[in-house]
């Protein structure tokens, strides 16, 4: 791997966390984006933090409910996980509120969903785009009486699987048979990294700056890898066309990278495989931008 391309991809981390501290440490006067940063494009495009719990939804999740229900059952930690993400935003997660696995209200919350969109009131995120796969039907109706319904008859064996092997690679491969949950795995890659937000896993990990995680035993060596993931390993081989490797050679270059990280990433926290999956799929918006090969959709509104 030549160290110009590696070197590339640390460095945009470097400046993405870098903004996020000056950020949050308040260097801005209302919405003055170039108060984080020196960077073009991280001033005008948005890009997702380097360690997700630290994005937005995320975030207001843990606050509203992971937290709080960090020990509950651990078939309710599931659906829930499910449920927010699927819908993906969470003032709809705060209207439709904790689900109990046993009283899941199916109809109830595709009621909520209805309601709010005919109010024009936040349900669905914008962030990732949710199909109906080809079926007719208004897509809460999908989500809630197929994708979710399904997860809800699969959960007892996935959990006992989860506490068997205590691995999400297991895990994630079992979930991906259903439907939903399958094609790229992005749905369950999203929900099962939201259990680690709560107690699901039996590794529990306390961070005096980012609260408590759980983990699964094979969370530092595997991670699912994404599309954008699998080309912007391919921009760190020096393919700036950036045709998506196969998985294994991706899996390839994240271990290469996750290995030489002290080498190249400065801040003090460890990036896990799945922060590097994640940063790569970033690293490939922004080197689409630097290269003038298309731009991300969201950027920021300067007031």
């Amino acid at each position: 791997m030549a160290d110009r391309q590696e070197k590339a991809f640390f460095d945009y981390l470097n400046e993405r966390e870098e903004v996020r501290l000056r950020k949050e440490a308040g260097l801005s006067v209302g919405f003055d984006v170039k108060a984080w940063t020196d960077d073009p494009i991280l001033r005008t495009y948005k890009f997702t933090n380097v360690q997700r719990h630290h994005d937005r939804t995320s975030d207001q999740l843990r606050k509203l409910f992971y937290g709080k229900n960090f020990h509950d059952d651990r078939r309710s930690v599931l659906m829930n996980c499910a449920l927010y993400r699927y819908f993906g935003t969470w003032e709809f997660a705060e209207a439709v509120g904790w689900q109990d696995y046993d009283d899941f209200d199916f109809e109830g919350i595709k009621e909520l969903a209805s309601d709010r969109l005919a109010d024009h009131e936040r349900v669905f995120t914008g962030a990732y785009v949710i199909t109906n796969q080809g079926i007719s039907a208004p897509k809460q109706k999908v989500v809630v009486d197929i994708f979710l319904s399904g997860l809800h008859k699969a959960t007892p064996s996935l959990l006992e699987l989860a506490t068997r092997t205590q691995s999400w690679k297991q895990v994630a491969t079992q979930m991906r048979t259903l439907m939903g949950f399958g094609g790229t795995g992005f749905m369950t890659k999203e929900v099962l990294l939201d259990t680690t937000y709560t107690g699901f896993w039996n590794s529990i990990y306390e961070s005096p700056e980012d609260g408590t995680f759980s983990f699964p035993r094979d969370w530092w060596e595997w991670t699912p890898i994404g599309p954008g993931a699998l080309r912007g390993a391919a921009r760190v081989l020096g393919d700036t066309s950036a045709t998506p490797l196969k998985e294994a050679k991706a899996g390839v270059v994240i271990d290469q990278l996750y290995t030489e990280q002290k080498q190249w990433f400065t801040h003090p926290f460890k990036l896990c495989p799945t922060d590097i999956q994640f940063g790569l799929c970033e690293f490939d918006k922004y080197e689409r931008v630097r290269l003038g090969q298309g731009t991300p959709r969201s950027r920021y509104r300067i007031k």
